[in-house]
């Protein structure tokens, strides 16, 4: 109908016509924050929906099956863990017990590194690399988490019962585990480099999505930084000895002192926070504008990181992040 604007043929039918073309169009609805919040729910709910997470996990075996399966192996690993817990607690002798059984770490740590694998994977295919040092990276990965979540393993076993082995295994097992740590640390920064130079695939990854593993990687960094002046000072409680009194359950946060676990935990989870909540963004309908999705990714990882510092220097001061539990 367009040809139509700048005739000047004037048949009943073509006249009816430019008069329909001419009359205004419906108003557009415009949407309101409400709608946008609506739209992201719903986003959220199918990202991870059973049918999306078994089709995540199926790519993902697919495209990386190494790291797929370290992950599972991390999870399959907690059961054990959890036993070995579980006998802690049934055969421990009142008074001379840890006051945090020991194989809560492993446990935390196991669970924490499938999501570390399965996040670094995902983030690795996103990314213009050769095949050869892609297959390099993901197997220093997979041999540096194995070696660490059994390092972590033999430390606990060492502090359930103190009276088996050497007591000389335990400065190589922690130099093993600090190890492990640097060589993780030294290829998410190599990541970064090559995420802020612009190498990755377009048809994995939009604008925002790239923003947001940036900043998501930059607040990981931090935080494994944090983890590194807990390791200098020898301690992660501020104010008080290690594991002085209960802590919160499970993560074992003090509630007496500052705990620089807090904002160490945060930090080293952003790197599953920013990119997810910039993935759901790209599945809404109808999909935000680049500028907006890019506005929220920076206000999402401002807040992160926001807390993260927060949360650190509230430690640092030596005050419980909930100081009325006991």
């Amino acid at each position: 109908m367009l040809h139509q604007r700048g005739t000047t043929y004037r048949d009943p039918a073509t006249t009816r016509e430019l008069e329909l073309w001419a009359e205004p169009a419906l108003p557009v609805r415009v949407q309101t924050g409400k709608d946008w919040l609506a739209a992201f729910l719903r986003a959220a709910e199918q990202t991870v929906s059973p049918t999306a997470m078994r089709e995540f996990f199926r790519e993902l075996d697919t495209n990386d099956p190494l790291l797929s399966r370290l992950g599972w192996a991390l999870l399959a690993a907690v059961p054990l863990f959890a036993a070995l817990a579980a006998l802690f607690s049934a055969t421990a002798v009142p008074g001379t017990a840890a006051t945090v059984n020991p194989w809560i770490k492993p446990i935390k740590f196991s669970l924490s590194f499938s999501t570390y694998a399965s996040t670094i994977s995902v983030l690795l295919l996103t990314l213009k690399i050769p095949r050869w040092p892609l297959n390099l990276v993901r197997r220093t990965i997979a041999v540096s988490v194995a070696l660490e979540i059994f390092s972590l393993g033999m430390q606990a076993w060492r502090s359930a019962y103190p009276h088996t082995g050497s007591a000389l295994l335990d400065g190589p097992l922690s130099q093993l585990t600090n190890s492990m740590v640097m060589a993780n640390t030294a290829i998410v920064c190599w990541m970064l480099v090559l995420y802020f130079a612009n190498r990755v695939r377009t048809d994995k990854v939009d604008r925002p999505t790239v923003s947001a593993v940036r900043y998501s990687i930059v607040i990981f960094l931090a935080g494994n930084a944090i983890g590194g002046y807990m390791l200098a000072r020898g301690s992660h409680t501020v104010g008080a000895a290690d594991n002085s009194a209960p802590g919160l359950p499970f993560v074992n946060w003090s509630t007496i002192a500052g705990d620089l676990r807090i904002a160490h935990f945060i930090a080293i989870h952003a790197i599953q926070i920013v990119p997810l909540f910039a993935y759901v963004l790209s599945q809404m309908a109808p999909v935000p504008a680049v500028r907006y999705r890019k506005f929220a990714v920076a206000a999402l990882s401002l807040l992160v990181g926001g807390t993260v510092g927060a949360t650190f220097v509230q430690a640092a001061m030596g005050r419980p992040l909930i100081p009325w539990v006991h």
